[in-house]
C-alpha cells in the first residue's frame, strides 16, 4: 500500500471554514481535534487551522511526513477576511442584505460532478481559491500537494455522522445518514443510506433554493444577533412566547420557506428576493419573543417534514444525523420521538468543526485506490484536545503570579474539595485534562454549580458570563440517575448534550437550577464513568453529600469568548470574572478563604 493510500495510518482532517478544526486519525479512529479558535481566542476563528495542526501532530509525536494524507473538507470555503465582515461588520451585512443599495455580491454557482465552477463577484471575494488553501497546507507541512484530498461537503458530513455513530460497527450496520445545514458546496441537505459497503446518496437539496438554516440564521440576524453564531440563543427564548404572539409572527414567517417533496426534494424559498426586508415590513411591532418562537416552530415543523420523508427513502430506522441544523437541540428532541426512529445519534458539535473529522473518516474509509474499505473507530469521549496536566498546571500558576494575589492549594483527591464546594453553594470552575471538541463543555473545561440552587443562575449570568437573562444552563447527570431526572421510554443515550428530554417531577426539582426555566426540559449530559472517571466521581461525591446524582454545568468562557483550552486561558478567565474558585488540575485557586474541613 503506497502513501497515497493511507499506509502509515496517520491522516489529517481539516475544515478551514469557518471555525475552522482539525483532527488527526489513527487507523480510523478520532486521536485528536482541535479547533482554531481554541487557540487564537477568537470566537469562530475562520483560517486555515495552522496551530491545531501543529499541536496535533506534536501530542501524537510525529512528523508531518508521517501522515499518509490530508484530508480538506469541502470544495469551496468562505474567506477568512470576507466571512469577518459578513458576520460583524454592521455595515456591509446591511448592504449583503438588501437593507442598502449595494453592488452586486452574488455568486451564480453550477454544479460539475462534485465540484462547484463559480463566477461573479464573489469569486476572489467571498470564497478561498483551492489553490490557496493547497499551498498553505503544503507550505506548511512540507509535503506534496498530491497528498491533499478534498471531500466534498455534505460528504465529509454524512461520514462523521455514520462512522462516528455506533451503527457502523454493528452487524450489517444500516442507517439512514441525513446531513442538514446552511450551505456546502451548493447543497444544504442530503439524505443517504449506509451500511458496511460505504454511503449512498439518495437525494440532495440545492442551497439556492432554500435553505432552512440560512432561515434561521435569517431570523437571527433580524432579531440583532449575530449569524451562525448566535442561532442558539434564539432556540433559548423560543419557549418563552405566548401562543397569541406566536401565531402572528408565525404566518408572517411561513410565507418565506417550504419543504416540497417530489422526485428532487427541496427546500424551496417561498420570497425570492429581500427576505430580510419581508421580515422587516411584515414584523414590524411583534415582539422579539413572538418572533423567536415562531422561527422555532416553522423550523421544527419543516425539520420534522424533511427527516419522515428522508426516513422514508431510506427504508431504515435506525438515523445518525449531522449539519449546522442539528445544533439546534430543541428541533432534535422532537425528532428522536418520531415513531419511525428506533434509534438516533446526533454527531456531537456537528456544525462545520465536524467535517474536519468526516472528511478523515471519509478518506480512511473510501480513499484506498485498491478499492477496499476500511472500517472507523466510532466516537466515543470527546476529550481530544489541548491537556491540562499537572506540569503545564503548575508552570501556569507560577507565571501567573497567583499566588501571591489568592489562595492556592493542592490537593491530592481534588473531586472530593469541589464536590464539598459545590453542597455548601459556591461555584466552583474546573479544568482539567484534555479539553473538549466542540461547543459543549463536558467536564474538563466546565463551570459547575448546585444544580437545585437558583440563587446561582443569577450569580453566573452576571458576575461570570454576562449571558442573555433567557438563556438556560444544563446538567451533568450519572448515567445510572438518567431515569430519575429525565423523560426517555427510548432509553436514548446522550452523553454530548445534543438532545433535550422533558423533566421528570424529581428532575425538575432536583436540577431546577439546570433545567429550561420556561419549559422545564433539561439537555443533560449523561455522563458514563468510563468517559471520564474523575469527573464521574466528583459527582458521585457530591450524590453522597446532598443525594443529587448531578451538577449544574456551563462552559468556562467569559461572554463572547471560546471556552477556555490551556492553564492560562483558566486563570485568566478567573481573575476577569465573578468566580471564585478554580480548580486547576490538582489545585484550587480561590479569590476567598473558605472554611477548611
Amino acid at each position: 500500500m503506497n502513501s497515497e493510500s493511507g499506509g502509515s495510518g496517520y491522516i489529517l482532517g481539516i475544515s478551514d471554514s469557518h471555525l475552522a478544526t482539525a483532527c488527526l486519525l489513527k487507523e480510523g479512529e478520532v486521536i485528536g481535534c482541535v479547533s482554531e479558535e481554541r487557540f487564537t481566542r477568537e470566537k469562530n476563528q475562520s483560517a486555515y487551522p495552522r496551530q491545531s495542526v501543529d499541536f496535533l501532530l506534536s501530542h501524537a509525536g510525529i512528523r508531518a511526513s508521517d501522515l499518509s494524507a490530508v484530508a480538506l473538507a469541502g470544495h469551496e470555503v468562505m474567506n477568512p477576511e470576507w466571512f469577518e465582515r459578513v458576520t460583524r461588520d454592521d455595515e456591509y451585512i446591511d448592504e449583503y442584505l438588501g437593507i442598502k443599495k449595494q453592488s452586486r455580491i452574488g455568486r451564480k454557482v453550477r454544479r460539475v460532478g462534485q465540484k462547484l465552477k463559480i463566477s461573479g463577484d464573489a469569486k476572489g471575494k467571498a470564497l478561498t481559491p483551492n489553490k490557496k488553501r493547497f499551498e498553505q497546507i503544503a507550505e506548511h507541512l512540507g509535503i506534496e500537494k498530491k497528498l491533499i484530498h478534498i471531500v466534498e461537503h455534505h460528504t465529509a458530513h454524512a461520514a462523521a455522522a455514520y462512522f462516528g455513530s455506533p451503527f457502523a460497527t454493528d452487524n450489517g450496520g444500516a442507517a439512514a445518514v441525513l446531513t442538514n445545514d446552511a450551505s456546502g458546496d451548493g447543497l444544504c441537505a442530503t439524505w443517504n443510506t449506509a451500511d458496511h459497503s460505504g454511503i449512498r446518496r439518495l437525494a440532495a437539496s440545492p442551497s439556492a433554493a432554500g435553505s432552512l438554516g440560512s432561515f434561521y440564521s435569517l431570523v437571527t440576524q433580524y432579531l440583532g444577533m449575530r449569524q451562525l453564531e448566535h442561532e442558539y440563543k434564539v432556540m433559548g427564548l423560543a419557549p418563552y412566547a405566548p401562543g397569541y404572539g406566536k401565531e402572528k409572527s408565525y404566518g408572517v414567517l411561513k410565507e418565506m420557506i417550504a419543504f416540497e417533496r417530489s422526485k428532487t426534494p427541496a427546500f424551496r424559498w417561498k420570497v425570492h428576493r429581500g427576505r430580510f426586508r419581508h421580515m422587516m415590513e411584515n414584523l414590524a411591532r411583534h415582539r422579539f419573543d413572538w418572533v423567536a418562537g415562531a422561527a422555532q416552530d416553522l423550523f421544527e415543523e419543516l425539520l420534522i417534514d424533511w427527516v419522515r420523508a428522508g426516513i422514508e427513502a431510506a427504508g431504515e430506522s435506525r438515523v445518525a444525523v449531522s449539519g449546522g441544523v442539528f445544533m439546534n437541540v430543541k428541533a432534535n428532541q422532537k425528532v428522536a420521538v418520531l415513531e419511525e426512529i428506533e434509534e438516533i445519534f446526533v454527531l456531537p458539535s456537528c456544525g462545520d468543526e465536524s467535517n474536519a473529522i468526516g472528511a478523515a473518516y471519509w478518506f480512511h474509509a473510501e480513499g484506498d485506490k485498491s478499492g477496499r474499505r476500511r472500517r472507523c473507530v466510532p466516537l466515543k469521549a470527546l476529550y481530544l484536545g489541548r491537556e491540562a496536566n499537572e506540569e503545564s498546571v503548575a508552570e501556569a500558576i507560577e507565571k501567573s503570579g497567583a499566588v501571591g494575589r489568592h489562595s492556592v492549594r493542592r490537593f491530592d483527591d481534588i473531586e472530593t474539595e469541589v464536590a464539598r464546594l459545590l453542597s455548601i453553594g459556591e461555584v466552583v470552575a474546573r479544568v482539567k485534562g484534555r479539553e473538549e471538541f466542540g461547543a459543549r463543555a463536558l467536564g474538563n473545561r466546565s463551570i459547575l454549580a448546585h444544580p437545585c440552587d437558583i440563587r446561582v443562575v443569577q450569580h453566573i449570568n452576571k458576575m461570570i458570563k454576562s449571558r442573555d437573562f433567557w438563556m438556560p444552563f444544563a446538567p451533568s447527570i450519572l448515567d445510572r440517575r438518567a431515569g430519575d431526572y429525565i423523560e426517555n421510554p427510548k432509553e436514548l443515550s446522550s452523553p454530548y448534550m445534543m438532545l433535550t428530554f422533558g423533566g421528570t417531577p424529581l428532575g425538575r426539582e432536583e436540577l431546577s437550577a439546570a433545567c429550561h426555566p420556561y419549559d422545564g426540559t433539561l439537555r443533560p449530559q449523561i455522563l458514563e464513568r468510563s468517559y471520564n472517571p474523575d469527573y464521574y466521581r466528583l459527582i458521585e461525591a457530591f450524590e453522597g453529600l446532598t443525594g443529587i446524582g448531578g451538577v449544574l454545568n456551563t462552559s468556562c468562557n467569559l461572554h463572547g469568548e471560546p471556552i477556555v483550552s490551556s492553564p492560562e486561558d483558566a486563570i485568566r478567565t478567573f481573575e476577569n470574572s465573578g468566580l471564585l474558585h478554580l480548580a486547576l488540575g490538582q489545585h484550587l485557586i480561590s479569590k476567598k478563604p473558605v472554611s477548611i474541613r
